[in-house]
């Protein structure tokens, strides 16, 4: 049931980020809401959720991006798991790690694109990918607390147990 809850509020996400949040771009660049929410829910959720929610987000990303299928599904797949790495070990209701993880990750996901496209030559604005970034980590600010609040209950279970 959670995956398929995953895969319905990735799907509004896609909606929102190729209708609604392009009118609030700033010199091209606008943030993505559904890598946002994926690499909160990463970072919450551990390895096996990060691997569901970056294929799912990288596939539904890959559906709007022309020049090539499969980028950012093996990208999203590979920083989503980085995410979960860096989820392990921080404070999870501190937001500063996630927002600094963001701009990070951002980064290396698109210097990523801008490798595999120059391998099959096709020219992309690296330049856009900074105010991204940028964009990214703002919405990070809010979209990791929504995603916390949703998981308080299970880890404030968690912390409680004894082995």
């Amino acid at each position: 049931m959670e995956r398929l809850i995953i895969i319905l509020v990735s799907i509004g996400l896609v909606i929102l980020d190729n209708s609604l949040i392009p009118f609030f771009s700033i010199k091209g660049a606008y943030p993505s809401l559904l890598f946002t929410f994926a690499i909160a829910y990463s970072i919450i959720n551990g390895k096996e959720k990060a691997t569901f929610i970056g294929v799912v987000s990288g596939i539904l990303q890959d559906v709007f991006f022309f020049h090539g299928f499969g980028v950012n599904s093996l990208l999203n797949l590979l920083v989503c798991l980085l995410a979960s790495f860096i989820g392990e070990g921080i404070v999870k209701n501190k937001r500063l790690i996630p927002v600094v993880s963001i701009f990070c990750i951002t980064m290396i996901k698109y210097i990523g694109v801008y490798f595999i496209f120059y391998l099959l030559n096709i020219d992309i604005q690296f330049s856009k990918s900074i105010i991204m970034a940028a964009y990214n980590g703002v919405a990070m600010f809010f979209v990791y607390k929504l995603v916390m609040n949703v998981y308080d209950d299970e880890y404030s279970k968690q912390r409680w147990r004894f082995k």
